[in-house]
């Protein structure tokens, strides 16, 4: 039996598998829509562009707020007053507007909503309070839709994972009070609402099931808009030069960044027809650590909308940190109930499984003195990322990356 489960411990830490696939996706005439991809299953969900204004993030810590700029959408602050001028805005208020405010490029949590914070608790939108847990809204915004229709914003308040929020035609017109609760979607990074739809978009996947979205979004740098791919929290990527990308697998040589747009545009350029870097690939490590190289081949432009690229897996979960980890293993991962645990240690030591705010979820003391395994089910926490920490007193034995979806 202990050889068995020996068995079990290494061939789960140590397997290595390559797997290569040719990749062909599809934004569409225009980039009328942005896909999903997860390296593991191919594309996850493909999804309009154009049917949203604002993504509000709904996180259990989070308050980020972004527009669709790449599609169009520009938000501007009103600087004539605050919120006591709701009434004060007119069609004329448009003439006085300063520069746009555009999202983030390099992460997902500050979006255009979220700039010019002042203080420890100025979100950019509004004010956080320690007492309340409440961020309230202390700004107007002028916003020009996707469909090119000017409206005056409010965003009011987030409170007990609820956004409520306030908008109208510059005349006053269609004054609508909207609330979303964020608890309805806690298993995605963003919820959508359109403007001149009066409608919320719930059109982005499960966030544990996609690794990076190919989208338009505006570069800070030039003030433009382009088109590109932006990782997913959690994920990271390094990017390489080689004489023969295709077969370049030297990913330790480079260094891993968690900016969503380490991939971004610029693997091709434009002379006439779009040309992809002949030289360049990337290497992403996914949610399971998993290391795989890309390789983009084609690019049509706004026309099709089509791309094209190669990946390759070049190793399995946790074969970096093998040497780190050889008494220690779990499976499945991802998991959607049962999960296994593998270990080998010396005395009791704990167990502990937080999520990603910090908070313990679960608990158990694993007993030592030989190699073991241990089953739970899992099914009472909520689909996402967690942390299964084993720790002798105070002293972290084992770390890693728990999947539940």
């Amino acid at each position: 039996m202990k050889k068995t489960i020996l068995f079990l411990l290494t061939y789960f830490i140590f397997t290595i598998a390559i797997k290569a696939q040719s990749v062909q996706l599809s934004l569409n005439s225009g980039y009328s829509t942005q896909s999903f991809y997860s390296m593991q299953n191919g594309e996850t969900q493909n999804v309009s562009s154009e049917n949203w204004d604002i993504a509000f993030s709904v996180g259990s810590m989070s308050s980020a707020i972004r527009i669709n700029d790449g599609k169009g959408v520009r938000l501007h602050s009103y600087k004539l007053g605050d919120t006591t001028d709701w009434n004060n805005i007119n069609a004329g208020s448009t003439a006085n507007i300063g520069a746009a405010l555009f999202n983030s490029e390099t992460s997902w949590s500050t979006g255009a909503f979220d700039l010019h914070q002042t203080s420890q608790f100025d979100l950019g939108w509004g004010i956080y309070s320690m007492i309340t847990h409440h961020v309230t809204g202390d700004s107007l915004y002028l916003i020009e839709t996707i469909n090119g229709n000017w409206k005056k914003l409010w965003m009011k308040k987030l409170a007990s994972g609820i956004y409520t929020f306030r908008h109208a035609n510059l005349d006053g017109s269609n004054d609508i009070l909207v609330t979303i609760d964020k608890n309805n979607y806690n298993n995605k990074n963003f919820v959508y609402y359109s403007l001149d739809n009066n409608s919320i978009e719930d059109s982005e996947p499960v966030n544990t099931n996609w690794d990076m979205v190919f989208m338009k979004y505006i570069d800070l740098g030039m003030s433009y808009s382009v088109t590109g791919a932006l990782i997913n929290n959690n994920v990271e990527v390094a990017e390489a030069n080689a004489a023969d990308p295709s077969s370049y697998t030297n990913y330790s040589a480079h260094n891993f960044s968690s900016n969503i747009n380490t991939i971004g545009y610029d693997w091709k350029s434009f002379q006439g027809t779009y040309t992809v870097d002949p030289n360049r690939c990337y290497f992403l490590r996914d949610m399971n650590q998993n290391i795989w190289r890309i390789v983009f081949t084609s690019f049509d432009g706004m026309s099709t909308g089509n791309l094209e690229f190669n990946a390759a897996q070049l190793n399995t979960t946790n074969i970096e940190d093998s040497h780190k980890n050889k008494s220690f293993a779990m499976y499945p991962n991802p998991a959607t109930e049962n999960v296994t645990f593998v270990y080998d240690l010396n005395k009791s030591n704990n167990l502990d499984i937080f999520d990603v705010s910090g908070k313990k979820v679960y608990e158990k003391t694993l007993i030592g003195n030989g190699l073991k395994t241990y089953t739970t089910s899992l099914n009472n926490l909520d689909k996402g990322i967690y942390f299964v920490i084993i720790s002798d007193m105070n002293k972290i034995l084992v770390k890693e990356k728990l999947i539940l979806h």
